[in-house]
């Protein structure tokens, strides 16, 4: 672009030099299709290495070769490949989880990632372990393999709140490489969360409640105003809110006037509050539940209602004497909190028979819990095994018999005692079942519940029961120990009382022509590669359930989408070319050749006798596509895509040996046909022709040799991405010298490889791009056209020599 200039001075433009640089793009990529143990259907995988592979897709599948044409191309020097697995009606395995409400109701179903019965022993676990425990829960996903662990995932602090970054079916889905995570049903929408919030009528508004009674069990309206502004007037006065997520809040509570009664305090602690809050707002109640004191909740009463937290101000707090907010000890629950898949763990629930299940029935057992006379307790039955609780150093009675759960132990800050008594309680089970070595459980303390997870039991095996012993016997403790499985597990093995709908991965049939085929709006069989950015050669390995019938029709449309995209096919000689005496037949029976039927023969090459390979301690015959793209991934690597895959240093490696040894006259007669041949010579196994089907002796075609039509292929495409910037531009002879000049340089540096005949580049390739190749009709229509001619290398495939006896002087 042209300097602008304005004032006297030097100035400095720096101007294009045209070059645009062309770069050789990989010759071996290998693409793979078959059926394999595992692996999603009609997608291609990339694989960088062997190892990568079977993580990717396990063993080899018993009736498929594919696993072991994998293996050969990575033993033989590729490098990278795309495999596409391919099945006949395989199934993807599935649960539904469900919530502890009752009856449990189902809220997420868990689908494999892939299709197969590989997925039937995928495990998953759900706890409440997390830094908001009455919000979100943690997932844990494992695979096993012959009983083995071979992956395990965590996903940690999910969420059902589907405006959430952490939100349970859109996190795991996009982060689990094992299974896709999705709402049921029942709950509306995962992708479209205003309907889900809509659809969830019974969920309840997000709230926050400080758990340090304000006043005795029978306090008043007044005892608690005047409980607050003792707080107040000593400067503990504000705390900072944050509604619905929301931005932060700072909110100052100012003196409060004497009030009528409970819901005139809330509503003026509501009206205060509010006025300091821009946007959403809260209602603010208080209540007096039985024997435990008063206690302030704060619940979002506007927008979507999800959530209030709560965290300490940096100056005058008064969070922290209230315990509100989870930080400080306070229930926090987040709308949807109650659709969370329920926990694979024994929820111990003293104080209440239905259970923490939901918003209210959680408040209604921690209260109830908080209300227990500190001796009222005096062991736990867990299964078999009773667990003393009114004995040192494990003693539920932290103050006096009398005193209640939610007092904390003498001499605790603050000294009043009506503090964290309750959490203190919890912990203090926790630590006598974790003390005894006979109980086959260990307890945590998940906020205000004690979950009970085993030390080791079977996959499905129910967890702990029992109960709790009372004193007196008449306490009513029935239902306290919530029971559920160890871990959930995909499949119908995996249903119990809080998952079912299970369904049984299958792997399918084995794969049809037309799955093979495919098709291109889906993407699947062959155009499962349309997404692909580059491959170059194409390997279908025998199946022991497909047909050669249909093995031999697959050639000919493969051989055509090898053609579209610039890519090689590699064909495996059918079984029948040898014949039931272990000889040859195809070699006595040229026209057995014409049954491959391949369309674009310049595009593809067969290879013959099938080789002989170990497959767990057993020798097994197959194809040599596999082992031959490997040899032509390391022959491209060490000397040039120019090279003939074949001669004394193309061995064939990972091989026991081939089906039949032929003879130099089986090998000319089969090589004149375009049949290249694996020979045994006293150097090993090696490849030993290098022609292309379209390479018939009776033919005479240019595409004769396969490293010929390889170059070719990787010349196209080569070009084909580097002169993609010629697009659009001025079509005129600057635009051709441009075009000349980058095209010359790439040319050149293939002749300085080696990659050309001749001993001069003029001898050796051409580029043309001017007024003769361009007319002004293809200006006018916006067409540029350029010519590249180049003389190939071809393979030396007879050597002859002639030796003659020298007479003598004459």
């Amino acid at each position: 672009m042209p300097v602008t200039v304005s004032y006297p001075g030097v100035y400095i433009d720096e101007v294009s030099s045209g070059v645009h640089t062309i770069t050789s793009v990989s010759t071996s990529i290998a693409a793979f299709f078959g059926r394999t143990s595992k692996g999603k259907l009609n997608r291609a995988e990339r694989c960088l290495s062997l190892a990568d592979f079977q993580r990717k897709f396990g063993a080899p599948h018993a009736q498929s070769d594919l696993g072991h044409a994998v293996r050969q191309f990575f033993a033989n020097g590729g490098t990278d490949c795309y495999v596409v697995r391919l099945a006949n009606g395989a199934t993807a395995s599935a649960i539904t989880l469900r919530s502890l409400s009752t009856g449990g109701q189902p809220v997420l179903v868990a689908t494999a990632k892939a299709e197969g019965a590989w997925a039937n022993t995928v495990r998953l676990a759900v706890d409440y372990n997390t830094v908001s425990p009455h919000e979100s829960f943690n997932l844990r996903v494992i695979q096993e393999d012959a009983g083995n662990i071979v992956s395990t995932e965590e996903h940690g602090n999910l969420s059902m709140n589907p405006l959430s970054p952490r939100f349970a079916p859109t996190f795991v889905t996009q982060s689990s490489s094992l299974i896709d995570l999705n709402l049921h049903a029942g709950l509306g929408d995962a992708t479209l969360p205003g309907s889900f919030i809509n659809t969830l009528v019974n969920s309840f508004p997000g709230y926050s409640q400080g758990r340090r009674p304000l006043t005795p069990a029978a306090g008043t309206a007044g005892d608690v105003r005047d409980a607050l502004n003792l707080l107040i007037a000593a400067n503990q006065n504000s705390f900072s809110i944050r509604v619905n997520d929301g931005a932060s809040r700072l909110v100052t509570l100012s003196t409060l006037a004497a009030p009528a009664d409970f819901t005139a305090l809330g509503n003026a602690l509501s009206l205060d509050i509010n006025n300091q809050l821009s946007g959403d707002t809260v209602a603010v109640t208080v209540e007096a539940p039985a024997n435990v004191g008063t206690l302030i909740t704060i619940t979002a009463s506007s927008g979507n209602q999800s959530s209030v937290r709560i965290t300490r101000a940096s100056n005058n707090d008064i969070a922290a004497a209230l315990m509100l907010g989870a930080e400080q000890g306070g229930l926090e629950q987040a709308r949807y909190a109650n659709f969370r898949p329920a926990p694979n763990a024994t929820l111990v629930t003293i104080g209440s028979a239905t259970g923490p299940f939901t918003a209210a029935s959680l408040k209604t057992n921690i209260n109830a819990i908080a209300a227990l006379t500190q001796s009222a307790i005096t062991q736990l039955a867990i299964d078999t095994v009773v667990v003393a609780l009114n004995a040192a150093p494990n003693n539920l009675v932290t103050r006096v018999g009398t005193d209640r759960w939610f007092q904390n132990r003498v001499g605790a800050s603050p000294a009043t005692g009506d503090s964290d008594g309750l959490r203190e309680k919890l912990q203090i089970i926790a630590n006598a079942i974790n003390a005894n070595a006979t109980v086959a459980y260990r307890a945590q303390v998940w906020g205000y519940q004690l979950a009970l997870l085993p030390k080791a039991s079977s996959i499905n095996a129910m967890l702990a029961t029992g109960g709790v012993v009372s004193t007196p016997a008449a306490a009513d403790f029935t239902g306290a120990l919530t029971a559920n499985t160890r871990q959930y597990t995909l499949g119908t093995s995996g249903t119990s009382t809080f998952s079912s709908a299970g369904v049984n991965g299958s792997d399918g049939g084995a794969p049809t022509a037309a799955d093979y085929l495919g098709n291109p709006v889906d993407q699947t069989g062959f155009h499962a590669l349309d997404s692909v950015d580059l491959f170059n050669l194409m390997v279908l390995p025998p199946d022991t359930d497909v047909s050669a019938a249909i093995h031999l029709g697959l050639w000919n449309p493969a051989s055509v989408y090898c053609a579209n995209h610039r890519a090689f096919l590699l064909v495996d000689a059918p079984a029948n070319w040898t014949g039931p005496d272990g000889r040859p037949a195809v070699a006595g029976n040229t026209a057995m050749i014409s049954q491959l039927n391949v369309a674009a023969k310049r595009n593809a090459a067969v290879f013959y006798p099938r080789v002989v390979f170990d497959n767990a301690g057993l020798k097994k015959l197959t194809g040599a596509s596999g082992a031959i793209a490997g040899l032509m991934a390391r022959t491209d690597a060490t000397r040039g895509v120019w090279k003939a895959p074949a001669g004394v240093e193309a061995d064939v490696r990972d091989v026991l040996g081939v089906e039949v040894k032929l003879t130099d006259i089986e090998n000319g007669v089969l090589n004149k046909k375009a049949v290249n041949c694996l020979r045994v010579f006293p150097n090993g196994l090696v490849n030993w022709g290098a022609r292309t089907l379209d390479g018939d002796d009776d033919f005479g075609s240019e595409w004769k040799y396969i490293p010929i039509r390889r170059l070719a292929l990787n010349i196209e495409e080569s070009l084909f991405r580097g002169t993609k910037w010629v697009v659009f531009e001025p079509n005129d002879e600057p635009l051709w010298a441009k075009i000349r000049l980058n095209l010359n340089a790439y040319m050149m540096s293939l002749f300085r490889q080696g990659a050309f005949q001749g001993t001069s580049p003029k001898d050796a390739f051409y580029v043309k791009c001017d007024k003769d190749t361009t007319t002004q009709d293809d200006r006018n229509k916006g067409i540029v056209n350029i010519e590249v001619g180049f003389a190939p290398l071809k393979p030396a495939e007879f050597v002859v020599i002639k030796i003659q006896q020298i007479a003598g002087d004459l």
